[in-house]
Protein backbone atom coordinates (compact mmCIF):
# COMPACT_ATOMS: atom_id res chain seq x y z
CA UNK A 1 0.00 0.00 0.00
CA UNK A 2 2.06 3.30 -0.65
CA UNK A 3 4.67 5.35 1.71
CA UNK A 4 2.17 4.80 4.57
CA UNK A 5 0.01 2.55 2.19
CA UNK A 6 2.90 0.97 0.83
CA UNK A 7 3.84 -1.28 3.92
CA UNK A 8 0.47 -2.36 4.29
CA UNK A 9 0.68 -4.15 0.67
CA UNK A 10 3.95 -5.57 1.56
CA UNK A 11 2.07 -6.83 4.96
CA UNK A 12 -0.93 -7.73 2.44
CA UNK A 13 1.09 -10.32 0.58
CA UNK A 14 3.55 -12.08 3.55
CA UNK A 15 -0.11 -12.22 5.86
CA UNK A 16 -1.94 -13.92 3.64
CA UNK A 17 0.08 -16.78 3.23
CA UNK A 18 -0.05 -17.23 6.88
CA UNK A 19 -3.45 -18.02 6.42
CA UNK A 20 -2.50 -20.65 3.75
CA UNK A 21 -3.68 -24.03 5.66
CA UNK A 22 -6.99 -24.24 5.51
CA UNK A 23 -9.43 -26.58 7.42
CA UNK A 24 -9.38 -29.79 7.70
CA UNK A 25 -12.79 -30.83 6.24
CA UNK A 26 -11.93 -28.21 3.37
CA UNK A 27 -9.24 -30.78 1.87
CA UNK A 28 -9.96 -32.94 -0.62
CA UNK A 29 -11.51 -36.30 0.56
CA UNK A 30 -8.70 -38.29 -1.49
CA UNK A 31 -5.10 -36.59 -1.28
CA UNK A 32 -2.62 -37.64 -3.77
CA UNK A 33 -0.64 -40.98 -3.61
CA UNK A 34 2.49 -42.37 -4.77
CA UNK A 35 4.57 -40.48 -6.74
CA UNK A 36 2.50 -37.56 -6.80
CA UNK A 37 2.55 -36.89 -2.76
CA UNK A 38 6.41 -37.67 -2.56
CA UNK A 39 6.47 -34.69 -5.83
CA UNK A 40 3.89 -32.75 -3.39
CA UNK A 41 5.71 -33.18 -0.05
CA UNK A 42 9.40 -32.25 -1.67
CA UNK A 43 7.51 -28.96 -3.07
CA UNK A 44 6.23 -28.11 -0.08
CA UNK A 45 9.71 -28.16 1.54
CA UNK A 46 11.04 -26.29 -1.18
CA UNK A 47 8.36 -23.76 -0.74
CA UNK A 48 9.21 -23.46 3.28
CA UNK A 49 12.75 -23.20 2.67
CA UNK A 50 11.97 -20.29 0.23
CA UNK A 51 13.49 -22.17 -2.86
CA UNK A 52 10.45 -21.32 -5.27
CA UNK A 53 11.76 -22.68 -8.19
CA UNK A 54 12.16 -25.82 -7.32
CA UNK A 55 8.80 -25.74 -5.36
CA UNK A 56 7.36 -24.62 -8.91
CA UNK A 57 8.92 -27.11 -10.68
CA UNK A 58 7.92 -30.21 -8.06
CA UNK A 59 4.42 -28.83 -7.27
CA UNK A 60 3.82 -29.04 -11.50
CA UNK A 61 5.51 -32.25 -11.54
CA UNK A 62 2.81 -33.48 -8.58
CA UNK A 63 -0.15 -32.18 -10.61
CA UNK A 64 1.02 -33.52 -13.68
CA UNK A 65 0.86 -37.35 -12.07
CA UNK A 66 -2.38 -36.24 -9.67
CA UNK A 67 -3.83 -33.10 -10.16
CA UNK A 68 -5.29 -32.07 -6.47
CA UNK A 69 -6.04 -29.31 -4.58
CA UNK A 70 -3.09 -28.76 -2.41
CA UNK A 71 -0.90 -29.08 -5.29
CA UNK A 72 -2.46 -26.00 -7.09
CA UNK A 73 -2.68 -24.48 -3.91
CA UNK A 74 1.03 -24.72 -3.08
CA UNK A 75 2.02 -23.39 -6.86
CA UNK A 76 -0.04 -20.51 -6.26
CA UNK A 77 1.95 -19.88 -3.09
CA UNK A 78 5.16 -20.82 -4.75
CA UNK A 79 3.97 -17.81 -7.54
CA UNK A 80 3.01 -15.19 -5.13
CA UNK A 81 6.02 -15.24 -3.41
CA UNK A 82 8.00 -15.14 -6.67
CA UNK A 83 5.93 -12.07 -7.52
CA UNK A 84 3.98 -13.93 -10.60
CA UNK A 85 0.86 -13.37 -9.78
CA UNK A 86 -0.71 -14.31 -13.00
CA UNK A 87 0.40 -17.07 -12.94
CA UNK A 88 -0.79 -17.33 -9.08
CA UNK A 89 -3.74 -16.29 -9.78
CA UNK A 90 -4.58 -19.03 -12.38
CA UNK A 91 -3.23 -22.05 -10.21
CA UNK A 92 -5.69 -20.68 -7.70
CA UNK A 93 -8.40 -21.11 -9.85
CA UNK A 94 -7.82 -24.15 -10.75
CA UNK A 95 -7.52 -24.89 -6.81
CA UNK A 96 -11.07 -23.18 -6.73
CA UNK A 97 -12.16 -25.83 -9.20
CA UNK A 98 -11.61 -28.53 -6.82
CA UNK A 99 -12.91 -27.39 -3.83
CA UNK A 100 -15.06 -24.18 -4.84
CA UNK A 101 -14.94 -23.21 -0.52
CA UNK A 102 -11.83 -23.49 0.25
CA UNK A 103 -10.91 -20.11 2.06
CA UNK A 104 -7.30 -20.00 2.27
CA UNK A 105 -7.31 -20.31 -1.58
CA UNK A 106 -10.01 -17.54 -1.78
CA UNK A 107 -8.28 -15.41 0.37
CA UNK A 108 -4.83 -15.78 -1.64
CA UNK A 109 -6.74 -15.44 -4.82
CA UNK A 110 -7.61 -11.98 -3.33
CA UNK A 111 -4.05 -11.41 -2.57
CA UNK A 112 -3.29 -12.16 -6.71
CA UNK A 113 -5.71 -9.74 -7.51
CA UNK A 114 -4.48 -7.78 -5.43
CA UNK A 115 -1.68 -7.14 -6.36
CA UNK A 116 -2.15 -6.73 -10.21
CA UNK A 117 -4.58 -3.87 -9.15
CA UNK A 118 -8.06 -5.69 -9.66
CA UNK A 119 -9.54 -4.64 -6.28
CA UNK A 120 -12.66 -5.43 -7.24
CA UNK A 121 -12.13 -9.23 -7.84
CA UNK A 122 -10.15 -9.14 -4.61
CA UNK A 123 -12.77 -7.41 -2.90
CA UNK A 124 -15.10 -10.05 -3.99
CA UNK A 125 -12.65 -13.29 -3.43
CA UNK A 126 -12.03 -12.04 0.44
CA UNK A 127 -15.64 -11.71 0.93
CA UNK A 128 -16.94 -14.96 -0.50
CA UNK A 129 -14.11 -16.11 1.91
CA UNK A 130 -15.40 -14.23 4.65
CA UNK A 131 -18.61 -15.83 3.80
CA UNK A 132 -17.34 -19.23 4.54
CA UNK A 133 -16.01 -18.34 7.61
CA UNK A 134 -16.46 -14.83 9.16
CA UNK A 135 -13.75 -15.63 11.99
CA UNK A 136 -10.70 -15.33 10.03
CA UNK A 137 -9.35 -12.24 11.43
CA UNK A 138 -6.86 -12.61 8.81
CA UNK A 139 -9.49 -12.34 5.43
CA UNK A 140 -10.77 -9.22 7.25
CA UNK A 141 -7.53 -7.28 7.59
CA UNK A 142 -6.89 -8.08 3.64
CA UNK A 143 -10.24 -7.09 2.95
CA UNK A 144 -9.80 -3.66 4.93
CA UNK A 145 -6.57 -2.88 3.26
CA UNK A 146 -8.43 -3.54 -0.05
CA UNK A 147 -11.43 -0.83 1.10
CA UNK A 148 -8.32 1.14 2.23
CA UNK A 149 -6.88 1.38 -1.61
CA UNK A 150 -10.05 1.82 -2.68
CA UNK A 151 -10.38 4.82 -0.24
CA UNK A 152 -13.69 3.47 1.27
CA UNK A 153 -12.48 4.37 4.57
CA UNK A 154 -15.34 3.49 6.63
CA UNK A 155 -15.75 -0.37 5.02
CA UNK A 156 -11.76 -0.23 5.32
CA UNK A 157 -12.35 0.37 9.67
CA UNK A 158 -15.27 -2.20 9.70
CA UNK A 159 -13.26 -4.67 8.47
CA UNK A 160 -9.84 -3.73 11.09
CA UNK A 161 -11.95 -3.43 13.99
CA UNK A 162 -13.72 -6.78 13.16
CA UNK A 163 -10.01 -8.67 12.34
CA UNK A 164 -9.02 -7.07 15.83
CA UNK A 165 -12.14 -7.84 17.68
CA UNK A 166 -11.14 -11.51 16.73
CA UNK A 167 -7.45 -11.63 17.17
CA UNK A 168 -6.64 -7.94 19.64
CA UNK A 169 -3.12 -8.39 19.16
CA UNK A 170 -2.93 -8.49 15.15
CA UNK A 171 0.12 -6.06 14.38
CA UNK A 172 -1.32 -5.76 11.06
CA UNK A 173 -4.73 -4.43 11.89
CA UNK A 174 -3.62 -2.24 14.08
CA UNK A 175 -0.80 -0.50 11.65
CA UNK A 176 -4.05 -0.31 8.91
CA UNK A 177 -6.13 1.16 11.69
CA UNK A 178 -2.95 3.59 12.48
CA UNK A 179 -2.92 4.44 8.37
CA UNK A 180 -6.50 4.99 8.35
CA UNK A 181 -6.82 7.31 11.33
CA UNK A 182 -3.89 9.61 9.56
CA UNK A 183 -5.90 9.76 6.80
CA UNK A 184 -8.70 10.96 8.40
CA UNK A 185 -6.25 13.89 10.41
CA UNK A 186 -7.22 11.83 13.38
CA UNK A 187 -3.60 12.07 14.51
CA UNK A 188 -3.60 11.39 18.37
CA UNK A 189 -6.06 8.22 17.53
CA UNK A 190 -3.69 7.08 15.06
CA UNK A 191 -0.58 7.79 17.18
CA UNK A 192 -2.49 5.37 20.06
CA UNK A 193 -2.25 2.58 17.28
CA UNK A 194 1.31 2.91 16.09
CA UNK A 195 2.17 2.33 19.89
CA UNK A 196 0.09 -0.14 20.21
CA UNK A 197 1.68 -1.49 16.74
CA UNK A 198 5.18 -1.10 18.12
CA UNK A 199 4.40 -2.60 21.67
CA UNK A 200 2.77 -5.84 20.37
CA UNK A 201 4.16 -9.03 18.70
CA UNK A 202 6.11 -8.13 15.50
CA UNK A 203 4.86 -8.48 12.00
CA UNK A 204 5.49 -10.68 9.54
CA UNK A 205 7.10 -8.17 7.09
CA UNK A 206 10.57 -6.95 9.23
CA UNK A 207 10.45 -4.08 7.82
CA UNK A 208 6.68 -3.03 9.25
CA UNK A 209 8.73 -1.87 12.36
CA UNK A 210 10.82 0.88 11.21
CA UNK A 211 8.32 2.15 8.87
CA UNK A 212 5.67 2.72 12.06
CA UNK A 213 8.48 4.20 13.90
CA UNK A 214 9.14 6.92 11.21
CA UNK A 215 5.40 7.52 10.81
CA UNK A 216 4.95 7.84 14.63
CA UNK A 217 7.70 10.44 14.96
CA UNK A 218 5.96 12.31 12.28
CA UNK A 219 3.17 12.84 13.93
CA UNK A 220 4.40 13.49 17.09
CA UNK A 221 6.54 16.46 15.34
CA UNK A 222 3.62 17.89 14.20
Amino acid sequence: MRRTLIILLSLLLLLTLAACGGKKEQQQAEPPTGDAQALLASAQSALNAGNYEQAVNDFQASIAAQPSLDAYFGLGNAYNQMGRYADAQQAYEQALKINPNHTATLSNLGVAYYQQGQLDKARESFEKALAIDSNDAATHYLLGATFMQMSRLDEAEREFQAALKLQPDLPEAHYGMAVLYQQRGQIDRAIAELETFLSGPPAQDPRARSEAQKLLDQLKSQ
